[in-house]
């Protein structure tokens, strides 16, 4: 069943049966894009998904009514970050709470994955117990691509999940991974044909929630110990963003992005070196 409160206005729709409660950023005019209320709000739906007793799988999904499941951090909304406040609110509260909500929840997360994941929205799966996508899906670690970095997990995730190396092309180069090199990395559980996504979620669920709750609760909590350790350095990851957010590589690509432009960082390095 739906929320009762759900409205027109929701950025993510919150659903829950048969014991699965399922998240979806439903901005599909936005490429599923996360702006501050899509963080609030998938804050608020976790916590309650973790304290409903009738649920015991979670799923984060994106609206199939977008082509992306999500195109990262909704870039207009870096025009309300006007002070370093504000960036520090959204960072180290925002991001980060929500980012420590998926790996604490005492419920298995499953990612399903359609289309592009981009930025943050390739991040946010890397709290996910589970990801499941698309084999027309890619996920794109693009901060090299927007004057930054990657700092929200992937630096400190990465590097375990795929190895240093593959880590390191994929931070450095920002490519696109497709959804089967990126299994096969183990970068997600699993690609399939787009058409089976649903099921093969389905199915996953089907099998979790077949298994002892407490058993599932206590395994989470031993994997959660090397999370933890992995991310110990997130809130220093952090703070370099923070100070990076005004670097002017960074402002130069939002520049861009508010022009309809794509950046020439080659033709950028020129300019700097004559400069």
């Amino acid at each position: 069943m739906s929320r009762p409160d759900d409205h027109a206005n929701r950025d993510v729709r919150f659903e829950v049966g048969a014991g699965v409660a399922t998240l979806t950023i439903d901005r599909p005019e936005a490429l599923n894009a996360m702006r501050i209320q899509t963080f609030e709000e998938l804050e608020r739906g976790l916590r309650e998904a973790d304290g409903d007793p009738s649920v015991g799988v979670v799923v984060l999904a994106g609206s199939t009514q977008s082509k992306a499941f999500c195109a990262g951090g909704d870039l207009h909304m870096a025009k309300e970050f006007t002070t370093t406040m504000a960036i520090r609110e959204h960072y180290f509260h925002r991001m980060q709470r929500l980012s420590w909500l998926l790996v604490n929840s005492q419920k298995p997360v499953i990612c399903a994955i359609h289309g592009p994941c981009i930025g943050g929205g390739a991040e946010l799966s890397l709290f996910c117990d589970f990801v499941i996508a698309s084999e027309d899906a890619y996920l794109s670690f693009n901060g090299t691509e927007i004057g930054g970095s990657c700092w929200w997990g992937a630096t400190q995730l990465l590097p375990v999940m795929v190895g240093l190396r593959a880590a390191e092309d994929i931070l450095y180069t920002s490519r696109r991974v497709g959804a089967p090199e990126a299994a096969e990395l183990g970068l997600i559980s699993a690609a399939v044909p787009a058409a089976s996504l649903d099921r093969a979620v389905s199915e996953r669920c089907e099998l979790l929630l077949e298994r002892s709750e407490e058993g599932i609760r206590l395994t989470k909590a031993a994997l959660r110990a090397t999370k933890e350790i992995l991310l110990a350095t997130m809130s220093a990851s952090a703070e370099q963003a923070v100070a990076g957010h005004e670097g002017s590589d960074v402002l130069a690509a939002f520049d861009a992005f508010l022009a309809g432009d794509r950046i020439d960082w080659r033709a950028r390095r020129a300019i700097d070196r004559a400069d």
